[in-house]
């Protein structure tokens, strides 16, 4: 079936209408998709990195403490002798 050839600018502008609507619904339907998609990743990532974060900020205050008591150690071991 096809579209009539001989018809009104008027048709023609609410067939142009129609098209540039259904376009933009998909798109708007693809950024809603992919906001969502985004937005999902985020909320998993979001957690996992804080507890990353929070992971080597110990470990560093760790390290932070062992080798503060280890240096002072070594010197009180070195004025003894």
């Amino acid at each position: 079936m096809r579209l009539p050839r001989d018809i009104s600018p008027g048709a023609a502008a609410r067939r142009t209408l129609l098209a540039d609507a259904l376009i933009a619904l998909g798109i708007a339907l693809l950024a809603f998709v992919l906001a969502a998609g985004i937005g999902i990743v985020a909320f998993v990532a979001l957690p996992i990195f804080l507890i990353l974060l929070t992971w080597i900020v110990t470990e560093a205050a760790v390290r932070g403490t062992r080798r503060r008591s280890g240096r002072s150690r070594t010197t009180n071991l070195s004025s003894n002798n």
